[in-house]
């Protein structure tokens, strides 16, 4: 397990072929912020990693601005045939995304295994 260069945002862990990024900040406040969590998520793509985890457990508050960068990585990732995963949202993320109607957008699972699961 190790962070990504550059990033105390975000911790990344691979699992063969399937890449887990653990979000570190709970609140993405600003499009700066916004940029700095997702400019290095962008780059594993860009490297050929196109199995994505999210792991969104400590995350508190996602503004509309994060939202666009979560539909611009999927974007990313559906047009290299890659996959996103999304899991252990907190109850105010899962709101955030079904009151956006963007959870049909994305797999969703409860748990990490469940999600790495899905890529095997």
């Amino acid at each position: 397990m190790s962070g990504i260069p550059g990033s105390h945002w975000l911790e990344r862990e691979d699992f063969g072929k399937v890449t887990v990024v653990r979000f570190k900040t709970p609140k993405i406040l600003d499009e700066e912020t916004a940029r700095d969590v997702f400019d290095p998520i962008y780059t594993i793509v860009g490297i050929g990693r196109i199995q994505l985890v999210l792991n969104l457990k400590v995350v508190e508050y996602l503004p509309s601005m994060a939202l666009g960068k979560l539909v611009m990585l999927n974007r990313k990732v559906d047009a290299v045939h890659g996959g996103l995963a999304l899991c252990e949202l907190t109850p105010f993320t899962q709101e955030v995304l079904d009151t956006t109607h963007l959870n049909s957008l994305f797999n969703i699972f409860a748990t990490e295994g469940e999600a790495l699961a899905y890529f095997s």
